[in-house]
């Protein structure tokens, strides 16, 4: 039974190492120096605000938080989304805030999605979830 122990423990740390790798060689990867990028806010009543930004910061959680577009709160994921620009999504109408870029979901939060230049991003209140 402990060679059975020891064996399936062998497999179990080489299956971890083997899903580490493919985490780090998948991980979206950032862009250094300066990039201009755009975010669109579309609010509940449809109307459009777009902001355009100039950084060097590598993530949109940062620069979205830097230039105060948005606020929320911080959890496991990192921040979590609450307010963009003046509009607060309402839990009770399960509002919450669509992160896109270039029309397509994200499967990524604010904080840990890479920005590049001339990356365009929407933020759109939408309801239900």
């Amino acid at each position: 039974m402990n060679k059975k122990n020891g064996i399936l423990a062998g497999i179990l740390i080489l299956l971890c190492i083997v899903a580490g790798l493919f985490y780090f060689q998948q991980k979206p990867t950032t862009a250094t120096g300066e990039k201009e990028i755009a975010v669109v806010v579309t609010h509940a009543d449809q109307n459009q605000n777009t902001f355009t930004y100039q950084t060097d910061g590598e993530y949109l959680g940062e620069v979205l938080a830097e230039n105060e577009l948005v606020d929320g709160e911080m959890g496991q994921y990192g921040l979590f989304i609450t307010t963009v620009d003046g509009e607060t999504a309402d839990d009770s109408k399960q509002q919450w805030w669509c992160i896109t870029k270039g029309g397509e979901k994200l499967n990524t939060a604010a904080d840990t999605t890479p920005i590049a230049d001339g990356d365009q991003f929407e933020l759109t209140l939408t309801e239900g979830y």
